[in-house]
């Protein structure tokens, strides 16, 4: 399981559609198909072997640059041995398995390279496709879904869409015109990571008698669907102290909050709302604006205006000597750390910043807009790396097909659910010192509930920055949306039309 690391600038070039055969020759090779789940079988029982004559399955890692913490990908393809640590451990435990079973060597390419689309074409037209999994930033590949790129994976034999660790709780957010080119799953840990979420901190909660003004635990309030908004809101300004008496309540003092934004367009999707719906006949209609978003963003606003309550990045990092820090970012949320803030926005990624955090801590699921909300909805960053299957098998294995393909991922998957998921909530609850049944409980609600925003996974720019701009400013809200409308459309529609007109090619070309 050797890494290969290949550190290239790829050239831009002009982005053409590159058609290629979504399936190659079997050559006489068996099929294997996966048998039904009939309950109660471990997970290596569910599956049947394979002898892929120990040849190389690859997944091609797309990193953004190698000089940047790895925010987005994180360690979960591959691990060359034992280490001791325990996320890198279980990654290799379980790739062994996937080795063994299937006498495959799972290896990842990886590529330096912040533009997928330029580097897959590259790859594409020089025949270099030796890989049979895609692991890249989730917004950028879905960039490349109208180039031909990419196969669907619900054409796959041998994989279950509806298993929970394919999260089938968030395959629709990303299924166009009945096809599956973009997935998640328990391979990786992202979908975890940077599932949209709040930490707050117990000790402000208790020194500034929060949960006695509510009238209930937070945790209770979770439990119970009273986890609102208002009740999000009321809370953050109950914190408010000017330490230093200079009469004004700065980075150094004591408030509710520190959102990375500044805006609290998290609420949009926390409250259900998702800037598209998709129609019966598979289409999309814009939604990310109507009295209902408007509600929502005239309530954030009239508190994050208050910087008694609020901060966001920005006003820390003013004027700030973050030397010490890895990033601008962590420098930001270590005032959550140092109790200067009683919330702050963030997902799984980020607990291991706190883990010397003096004061106990906890998380939260984003709030309901109100209690007649069924479910709690916690959205996942576009910038996850996320998988695509090429549309094309190497050519450089034997044994590669999209047979062989759908057999190891959803094994691998199935393994990862089994092996890495329990040592990730580990690293993440016991070890980050989240280690209460509350907080696991926290967990488990939000991994239940993650959603992606359709139109971010798939590069629409147009959309997260109205958003952003009715959230700014909620009384020209409608004029906003009014001047951006068209532009939306013709980015949803060209896109939507695009997908139709690969769709049809390759099936004239199939016949």
């Amino acid at each position: 399981m050797k890494t290969k690391k290949i550190l290239a600038l790829i050239l831009a070039v002009s982005m053409v559609a590159v058609m290629f055969a979504a399936c190659a020759e079997e050559g006489g090779k068996q099929e294997y198909t996966r048998p039904p789940d009939e309950g109660g079988n471990s997970v290596d029982d569910e599956f049947p072997s394979a002898n892929y004559d120990n040849q190389d399955f690859t997944f091609l890692v797309i990193k953004h640059t190698d000089t940047m913490k790895d925010y987005y990908g994180g360690p979960y393809i591959d691990a060359d041995s034992y280490t001791g640590q325990a996320i890198s451990d279980a990654v290799h435990e379980r790739n062994l398995a996937v080795e063994e079973k299937y006498r495959v060597k799972v290896q990842a390419r990886e590529e330096v390279n912040g533009e997928p689309a330029a580097l897959l074409q590259t790859l594409y037209q020089s025949g270099d496709f030796a890989y049979d999994v895609i692991y890249g930033w989730g917004y950028k590949l879905g960039k490349c879904i109208t180039e031909n790129y990419f196969t669907d994976f619900g054409s796959l034999n041998n994989v279950d869409l509806t298993k929970e660790y394919w999260s089938p709780s968030a395959m629709e957010d990303l299924t166009i015109a009945g096809k599956q080119y973009l997935c998640i799953n328990d391979i990786s840990m992202n979908k975890l990571d940077w599932a949209g979420f709040l930490f707050y901190n117990k000790q402000l909660l208790e020194d500034y008698n929060v949960e006695n003004e509510i009238g209930a635990s937070v945790y209770d309030l979770v439990r119970d669907g009273k986890w609102t908004l208002d009740t999000f809101l009321k809370m953050v300004q109950s914190v408010s102290n000017d330490l230093d008496g200079d009469g004004a309540i700065t980075k150094n003092d004591v408030f509710g909050l520190i959102d990375g934004d500044g805006m609290g367009t998290f609420a949009s999707s926390a409250s259900g709302v998702f800037n598209t719906v998709k129609n019966d006949d598979d289409t999309y209609s814009i939604s990310l604006y109507d009295e209902k978003v408007l509600n929502i963003a005239e309530k954030i606003r009239s508190v994050y205006n208050n910087n008694k309550f609020v901060k966001d990045y920005d006003e820390i990092w003013d004027g700030a000597d973050a030397s010490g820090y890895s990033d601008m970012w962590e420098y930001a949320r270590s005032f959550f750390a140092t109790n200067h803030a009683l919330f702050t926005t963030g997902s799984a990624y980020i607990t291991s910043e706190f883990r010397e955090m003096e004061s106990p801590y906890g998380i939260l699921p984003y709030p309901k807009y109100d209690e007649n909300q069924e479910q709690y909805y916690s959205e996942v960053s576009s910038l996850a790396s996320i998988f695509a299957i090429p549309s094309t098998v190497r050519t450089d294995m034997s044994t590669a097909s999209f047979d062989r393909t759908g057999m190891v991922l959803e094994y691998m998957a199935a393994k990862s659910n089994e092996i890495l998921l329990p040592k990730y909530y580990e690293e993440v609850l016991h070890k980050q010192r989240l280690d209460s049944t509350d907080d696991r409980e926290m967990m488990d609600i939000i991994r239940n509930s993650i959603r992606y925003e359709f139109t971010d996974m798939m590069g629409m720019e147009s959309f997260a920055d109205t958003k952003s701009k009715i959230y700014e400013k909620p009384n020209t809200a409608q004029s906003t949306y009014t001047r951006a409308q068209r532009k939306m459309e013709k980015e949803l529609n060209e896109f939507y039309a695009g997908v139709l007109e690969m769709i049809a090619k390759n099936n004239a070309k199939d016949q």
